[in-house]
């Protein structure tokens, strides 16, 4: 299936900010603080430094075969039977991720605004959109991003400035003082979620008009910095401890704040933009699982393969037992399990592409 959309290099931009902060910003924060206490705003810097040179060997990659997304480069670069089989690994890679950012959905909604609503019924009316978003196109993803960034910014905002008037220094004292390895040991599944996350967008750079690695850079350092942003936000506001305890940080700030009588109840807007911000992700993610399918068995038509895919989706997120134990599965196998398709299968095909054109130069000249 050729996908015939294309979108600028400003929606590619916000497209990988909004997917980058997409869950991060909201799930993040608690066990990077945890971790590493009044220092945890440095975390997602150093991980995004990493994050931008996995970015650039993405690119290196990219700049090979222009015009194909991942799934199309594996077939290229390892061939038919084993190239097909490392593109179903990325295929099932990004349904497992739309999995999870459904499950994190669900979890969120369920534990503090409806719990005694059923959670399939969260995960179903919310992939039902998606799909819609999916079956129409990655023009209409990138545009609805653009309609609805601008949205969320402006409601963070409000809260920022609302929330500054419980702001105290005196909750960074101690500052400076982790020990820099054990820290970046213990903190690594970042990397994973959300850094190594973003090589779904290698289903997306063909369909990308102009400046598309700029772009793609550039969104990374963003959405890294305000990460950071966030992070020191929430221990300015809530301190190590209250932060560290709880399961959402930002959703606990919202919830107690007051603007005299007028203004109370304000844990909607937060929900408003976890909502916001999971349709970017999720619609990226499904999107890449979907034009994946479709290229790997020349599927025309993309409709059936994104409804059918609701019910695998919805299906293996309730697979994931509970918040605890999600937490602690990402923070001992997230890296490992995502530095597969993060750095081990890029890395192999680009050596298996350095390869080929060596072998094919030595030819070239040995036959002249």
């Amino acid at each position: 299936m050729m996908e015939k959309g294309q979108i600028s290099a400003w929606q590619f931009f916000i497209l990988v900010i909004g997917y980058l902060l997409g869950t991060s910003f909201f799930f993040r924060p608690a066990g990077l603080i945890a971790m590493a206490k009044q220092d945890a705003w440095i975390v997602p810097i150093w991980a995004g430094a990493a994050g931008v040179v996995m970015s650039f060997i993405w690119i290196k990659l990219a700049n090979h075969y222009p015009g194909l997304t991942i799934v199309q480069i594996c077939t290229h670069a390892a061939g038919k039977v084993i190239g097909g089989l490392i593109a179903l690994l990325y295929i099932g890679y990004f349904v497992h991720v739309s999995a999870l950012i459904t499950r994190n959905l669900g979890d969120f909604m369920k534990q503090t605004l409806f719990p005694l609503t059923p959670i399939t019924v969260f995960h179903v009316m919310f992939l039902l959109i998606i799909c819609y978003a999916v079956i129409k196109g990655v023009e209409t993803i990138a545009r609805a991003t653009e309609l609805l960034l601008p949205l969320i910014t402006l409601v963070f905002l409000f809260i920022f400035f609302v929330a500054l008037s419980e702001w105290n220094w005196d909750r960074f004292q101690g500052m400076f003082r982790m020990n820099v390895w054990t820290t970046m040991k213990e903190t690594r599944s970042i990397l994973g979620f959300p850094f190594m996350e973003s090589i779904v967008f290698m289903m997306l750079l063909p369909y990308v008009r102009s400046r598309r690695n700029v772009s793609f850079l550039l969104g990374v350092v963003v959405a890294t910095l305000l990460l950071s942003l966030i992070v020191f936000f929430t221990i300015g506001v809530l301190g190590v401890t209250r932060s560290s305890h709880d399961t959402y940080p930002l959703f606990v700030i919202v919830q107690e704040l007051h603007i005299g009588s007028f203004f109370e109840n304000l844990e909607s807007t937060i929900a408003l933009i976890l909502l916001v911000a999971i349709f970017i992700k999720l619609s990226v993610a499904y999107y890449g699982a979907v034009l994946g399918l479709c290229q790997l068995f020349r599927v025309n038509d993309r409709s059936w393969l994104a409804i059918s895919l609701i019910l695998l989706i919805s299906g293996l997120a309730l697979g994931f037992d509970n918040v605890l134990e999600n937490i602690e599965i990402d923070k001992r196998y997230a890296f490992e399990y995502m530095s597969l398709f993060g750095i081990i299968f890029p890395s192999l095909l680009l050596f298996l592409t350095w390869m080929k054109q060596s072998l094919g130069k030595e030819k070239a000249g040995s036959s002249s």
